[in-house]
């Protein structure tokens, strides 16, 4: 059955990718709204007026159990509710094309962002209301959500059964707005650089797109503790961090156009370069032990390490490019191009 499904998903992102975004995407975004105002209002409403107490505690230290450090780990665990990259291609590939006016572009940027720093604050407190060694931390993402936000209503007299399902239904329809959103995009990135026109670029660029997840979620690997898993639960690992050095590296774009329109680009830059040093450090702490057993002369291949220490080297050169652009940005001009 998950294989099936996994059939069915695919297809579904195929079909979202190469029809017009008004027959499909967009009354699916519609939707997708509407599930995102009721579960976020319910939220909001929950914790205001039901008393929920925090019985997680507000720090445990500077290394997790499993060894972890808190930075750079936080920053690149924390995703779309603070910076996202992923949020930086959406809004160029899809968003763009479905605003009006230019001046409705702060409010459905900037508002769509605080509403998504609202989704990941609530999705939090669903967490700290239960007590370290709670069985329901040993339960999947999706289930802790649904048992919180029901766990918050149930104050105000909806069935608890009836709110979990919804909020489970709301769940999944936020996966699938990140499925077909990012096929979409997958195809956009993948079409303009190979110069792809017509129908057949476009189902072209979308089977490309869609080829690495089938795969992912097809094939069976080895973890760096020797056990057999799904493809996608070892390449999973290095989203986090992907996703924000994508948001770093677009911080930085930002930046440069800024700078060369005389405008306060500071405002970017610090970020960018908080974001940046973080996202780094992560690729770097992630590569190091593989780089060690290596040294002792050990063979066996992490592709984990190997994907982190290819983002490294290609982050470290648009970085280059960027600085050369700041630098130049006087003698280039003061006007965007």
């Amino acid at each position: 059955p998950q294989l099936l499904w996994n059939g069915i998903i695919l297809a579904y992102c195929f079909i979202a990718s190469i029809i017009p975004m008004w027959l499909l995407l967009q009354p699916r975004g519609y939707l997708g709204g509407f599930f995102l105002y009721v579960v976020l209002a319910a939220g909001v409403v929950g914790l205001l007026l039901g008393g929920e107490r925090i019985q997680y505690p507000a720090f445990l230290g500077w290394t997790s159990q499993r060894g972890l450090p808190l930075f750079p780990m936080l920053f690149v665990t924390v995703a779309c509710g603070a910076c996202s990259g992923f949020h930086g291609i959406v809004s160029s590939g899809t968003t763009s094309k479905q605003i009006s006016r230019e001046p409705d572009c702060r409010l459905v940027g900037y508002g769509g962002m605080l509403l998504e720093g609202l989704v990941a604050v609530i999705a939090l407190s669903t967490v700290m209301l239960l007590a370290p060694g709670d069985p329901t931390l040993a339960q999947s993402p999706d289930r802790i959500y649904a048992n919180g936000l029901s766990h918050f209503v149930e104050h105000f007299g909806v069935n608890r059964d009836f709110a979990r399902s919804f909020a489970l239904l709301a769940f999944a329809t936020f996966i699938y707005d990140t499925l077909d959103v990012a096929t979409r995009l997958g195809r956009y990135v993948l079409q303009e650089l190979t110069g792809w026109k017509g129908w057949w670029g476009r189902i072209g660029a979308t089977l490309a797109t869609l080829a690495l997840p089938a795969l992912c979620v097809s094939l069976t690997i080895r973890d760096t503790s020797g056990n057999i898993v799904p493809a996608w639960k070892v390449f999973w690992t290095i989203f986090g961090t992907s996703n924000q050095l994508l948001a770093a590296l677009t911080l930085l774009t930002i930046t440069v156009w800024l700078k060369r329109s005389n405008r306060p680009w500071w405002l970017t830059a610090i970020p960018a370069a908080f974001m940046a040093v973080m996202t780094l450090w992560s690729l770097i702490f992630t590569a190091r032990p593989w780089i060690s057993r290596l040294l002792q002369g050990q063979t066996a291949i992490d592709w984990i390490a190997v994907i982190a220490l290819t983002l490294l080297v290609l982050a470290v050169l648009v970085m280059g490019e960027t600085l050369a652009c700041l630098r130049s940005s006087a003698r280039l001009g003061s006007h965007p191009e």
